[in-house]
């Protein structure tokens, strides 16, 4: 159903009337902290022209993820042995890591792009956490 906004002089029709935004795109991998797979990732990711990266078990050196892009922005808990980690390659994504609900394994960032505000988070959950946390509780029975 149109409708005719007479101060303005345009036809409204539902959503269409809401300026597009080009999408950002992203990727997901578990590199098992590989230098091998971190070096391919990271060509991968130019030659496809991905915005994003989330990452589980990054190749890391001296706690920095190795083979990075120096223009790229890079975001993981800066703690013991980070097991997830985001790559940000394009250049007009603002980004700020919630330090609060960040930790090795979970990396969250709040981000800004195209005046639109949202949140990203890349994580690793541990098996053999997870396997212990029940084998704990199976033994309290």
């Amino acid at each position: 159903m149109d409708q005719t906004d007479n101060s303005r002089k345009r036809i409204i029709r539902g959503h269409e009337n809401t300026k597009q935004q080009a999408p950002i795109r992203c990727m997901q991998i578990n590199l098992q902290h590989s230098r091998v797979a971190t070096d391919n990732i990271m060509k991968l990711m130019k030659q496809e022209k991905k915005d994003m990266i989330f990452i589980q078990e990054p190749y890391l050196y001296q706690n920095k993820i190795a083979g990075k892009i120096k223009s790229h922005q890079n975001y993981i808990s800066h703690e013991d042995k980070s097991r997830a980690a985001i790559i940000i390659t394009n250049s007009k994504i603002d980004a700020v890591i919630i330090k609060q609900f960040s930790n090795p394994d979970h990396v969250l960032l709040e981000l800004r792009y195209n005046n639109t505000r949202f949140i990203a988070a890349s994580m690793y959950f541990d098996i053999t956490k997870e396997i212990e946390r029940e084998m704990d509780e199976i033994e309290e029975i």
